[in-house]
C-alpha cells in the first residue's frame, strides 16, 4: 500500500549498516517531508559522492584522489605501515595526531561466515607493498578491532609476514580511561597486565 517512492528510498536506506526495514521506512517518510530542495540537494551529493570517490592504488583507502593524499606527502614515515580495516579508521587514527606513517585498508577482517575470507581482502597487496617497498619498510602496525574477527586477521597477517625483515607490532590493549577493574572482563585484564607500563 505504500507508494513506490517511498517503497524504493526504504528499500535504499535499509541496505545501509545498522539500519533496519523500519528506521528505513521512517527515514523514507521523513525525507519525502522535507522540501523539494532539499530532497534535491541530498541526492546531488549522493551522486557527487558516487562519482568522485575512488580507491588509492597504494593503501587502498576511499579517497578522491589516487595516490591519496597521505601516499603522496613527502614528510610522513615511509618506514611504518598501520594496517586497518577500513578507511574510517584512518581517520579514527588521523585524529590523534600519533602517527605519522602511512596506512594499508584491508576491506574488512577475515570473517567466513560473512564471506570475508583471505583472497577477498588486501592482505596479498600489504605482502607485495613490504616486499617492493623502497625504502624498505621497517614496521607493520596492526590496528585492527579486538575482537575475534580482528585478532584472526592479526594473526593471519602475522603469519603471512613470517620470513621478511619487519618488526610486526599490534595496537596496545586493555582498560580503557576512567574503567572500574570489578566491572572488567578476564581478557581484557589479561591484556592490560601483559601490556602494562
Amino acid at each position: 500500500m505504500l507508494p513506490p517512492a517511498i517503497q524504493e528510498a526504504a528499500a535504499s536506506f535499509d541496505r545501509l549498516p545498522g539500519i533496519g526495514p523500519r528506521a528505513a521506512l521512517r527515514y523514507a517518510y521523513w525525507l519525502a517531508a522535507q522540501p523539494k530542495d532539499f530532497i534535491e540537494r541530498f541526492a546531488r551529493s549522493l551522486q557527487i559522492l558516487a562519482s568522485s570517490m575512488v580507491v588509492c592504488e597504494s593503501c587502498h583507502q576511499l579517497s578522491d584522489t589516487s595516490p591519496c593524499l597521505i601516499c603522496r606527502d613527502p614528510k610522513r614515515d615511509q618506514k611504518s605501515i598501520c594496517v586497518v580495516a577500513s578507511s574510517q579508521d584512518i581517520r579514527a587514527l588521523e585524529d590523534t595526531a600519533a602517527f605519522n606513517g602511512r596506512y594499508h585498508v584491508l576491506g574488512g577482517t577475515l570473517d567466513p561466515i560473512e564471506g570475508r575470507r583471505p583472497e577477498t581482502l588486501k592482505i596479498q597487496e600489504l605482502v607485495e607493498r613490504i616486499r617492493s617497498s623502497q625504502p624498505p619498510i621497517s614496521e607493520v602496525i596492526l590496528g585492527l578491532d579486538t575482537d575475534l574477527p580482528g585478532d584472526t586477521t592479526a594473526l593471519y597477517i602475522t603469519k603471512q609476514l613470517e620470513g621478511l625483515s619487519v618488526r610486526i607490532t599490534r595496537l596496545a590493549r586493555g582498560l580503557p580511561s576512567g574503567a572500574s577493574l570489578e566491572y572488567a572482563d578476564a581478557n581484557t585484564l589479561s591484556d592490560a597486565l601483559k601490556h602494562r607500563k
